[in-house]
């Protein structure tokens, strides 16, 4: 997911809502067994992916609003109040008029769905949402071996830029830049743990399912937490 300039500032000023406190009321008595959504209604996030597939959000990944999201990230992932209302917040130009959305539509190119990808074509190139296994498989042999780390996944920005500019892509803006990195940098911060290994790295990107030790891991992801570490993937990405 994706952090824009205008929602890093607004969730500063960020309170509990209490529609989002009924969602996690309401989401700690659901079901969480995973249950993998039809590849037709699917997110190019599969973090977003994730939360529909274990019940976190709707299902059928349709009409969720955004205290649902905010409410699902702090409970599935634990990150903070003011991260959820800050990643929630990329959501609203795919809104409809009774503050709903779906799954699909944050296919939009250049809302949450960009070029560049870690695992995705660029939008031009015809499927900007389904995981591409080839450019998985790239992604895990940056880090020779593992863990994946934000110096291995400086190394994979690195290589996206210039496969990118190869294929006659034009570069991203410098808001989109930002975003760019923090979602390149969210894995690893929604992790909680650092350094996931490979094999932990491919099956999320793979059944895009939250593992029991990442859900069972209390450790607040912060908003804080994820700046730094896009910005961390940037300096390898220039000086290491």
């Amino acid at each position: 997911m994706l952090v824009t300039f205008t929602s890093l500032i607004k969730s500063i000023f960020n309170f509990d809502t209490k529609e989002r406190d009924e969602e996690r009321r309401r989401i700690a008595k659901e079901d969480h067994s995973y249950h993998r959504l039809d590849i037709a209604l699917r997110a190019p996030c599969p973090a977003l992916n994730a939360l529909c597939n274990q019940g976190y959000l709707p299902r059928d990944g349709k009409n969720i609003t955004l205290p649902m999201l905010e409410a699902a990230l702090m409970e599935a992932v634990h990150v903070t109040g003011t991260l959820a209302h800050a990643l929630s917040g990329t959501m609203k130009p795919v809104l409809r008029e009774d503050g709903t959305f779906d799954l699909s539509d944050s296919r939009m190119h250049n809302v949450l769905e960009h070029d560049t990808s870690l695992t995705r074509l660029d939008f031009r190139q015809g499927d900007n949402f389904r995981m591409q296994p080839k450019m998985l498989d790239a992604m895990l042999d940056d880090a020779e071996g593992g863990p994946l780390t934000l110096k291995t996944l400086a190394k994979t920005y690195n290589r996206r830029n210039k496969e990118h500019k190869a294929s006659g892509g034009v570069a991203l803006g410098p808001i989109m830049a930002v975003k760019d990195l923090l979602v390149k940098a969210g894995y690893i911060n929604t992790e909680g743990t650092g350094h996931p290994s490979l094999a932990q790295a491919r099956r999320f990107w793979t059944d895009e399912r939250f593992e029991d030790y990442l859900l069972n891991n209390h450790t607040p992801r912060t908003l804080r937490g994820l700046i730094w570490k896009g910005a961390t993937i940037w300096w390898h990405a220039h000086f290491w």
